[in-house]
């Protein structure tokens, strides 16, 4: 007996199935809860637990066991005759965790899943974030790898490499200011609106700190964290604020369609969203600094 339910994240909609007695479903309470939905409508994919996954040939196209951080799954990916074909281990593990294979067109993933509960977990987690990129990219919509809080109507995203003091800088704003919500803090999504108007949601995959809510607010600035001995904020040029979101952003590059969508996406949200760099200590004084500069375009508009 299967199972399948509906999911809605940035306004996109998907569907899992998988065997109704997984233990699976328990886990996806807390994080994919709040993004539960009955709405009919057209599904960006729809991906289907299985116990096996096969295929009739592959070819290497990338794999990260070069350059993978301490902590991070290692990734395969294969080009089939019937789609991409990736095949995730967890750190550690003397095994292949999970084989996801995707349809050419990206609207139908099949996943089997091998090792204990937490292996399998997190690797249905993170093919779950990859249909969902792989799905959405030619839809003006972005995974951007960040911590992001709203803050006077206006979400604020900050971009920097692990370690670099994300979600400490978060932190500081929650501590710092009045009224300023956490709305997620490893994998928040932007998406153009209709109008080009960048809106940032909430996400099922939010990293090591449990925050799954299902809110958006319109992008009010995107902020790049550097360390320094001193607070100060520094506005970027167009070029230089493409260059840096776009390194902070989920992408499957070497194919064209992916790496023009994530091109427009990227172009449409800076060109209407303020970019900076802050040069900080991780104390309040830096949250303030970064929220006086940030929000003092708006007011002069």
């Amino acid at each position: 007996m299967t199972r399948t339910d509906i999911y809605k994240v940035a306004r996109h909609l998907f569907s899992i199935e998988q065997d109704e007695s997984s233990f699976l479903w328990e886990m996806m309470k807390e994080s994919y809860g709040p993004f539960e939905c009955d709405e009919e409508g057209e599904r960006r994919f729809s991906l289907v637990v299985k116990d096996t996954v096969k295929v009739t040939g592959k070819a290497p196209v990338y794999t990260n066991r070069n350059d993978v951080e301490e902590g991070f799954l290692i990734l395969d990916v294969f080009r089939t005759p019937e789609g991409h074909y990736f095949e995730l281990t967890n750190p550690g593990s003397s095994q292949v965790n999970g084989c996801l294979l995707v349809s050419p067109d990206y609207r139908h993933a099949s996943l089997a899943l091998h090792g204990n509960r937490m292996e399998q977990w997190y690797v249905f987690n993170s093919a779950v974030d990859f249909c969902f990129l792989l799905s959405t990219a030619a839809h003006d919509t972005l995974l951007t790898h960040s911590s992001a809080v709203q803050y006077q109507g206006r979400a604020y995203i900050f971009l920097g490499k692990s370690g670099t003091g994300k979600s400490t800088h978060s932190r500081m704003w929650l501590n710092a200011l009045e009224d300023v919500v956490l709305m997620n803090d490893d994998h928040p999504v932007v998406r153009l609106d209709e109008d080009g108007t960048p809106i940032l949601y909430g996400s099922p995959w939010s990293g090591k700190t449990r925050c799954y809510k299902n809110m958006s607010a319109p992008l009010g600035g995107v902020v790049r964290i550097s360390r320094a001995p001193h607070n100060k904020a520094r506005r970027l040029a167009p070029i230089q604020a493409y260059a840096s979101l776009m390194t902070s952003c989920s992408g499957m590059t070497w194919e064209k369609d992916l790496a023009d969508g994530k091109d427009r996406t990227l172009q449409g949200i800076v060109k209407k969203t303020p970019c900076w760099v802050m040069e900080c200590l991780p104390d309040e004084d830096a949250a303030r600094v970064c929220s006086e500069a940030v929000t003092a375009v708006h007011k002069e508009r």
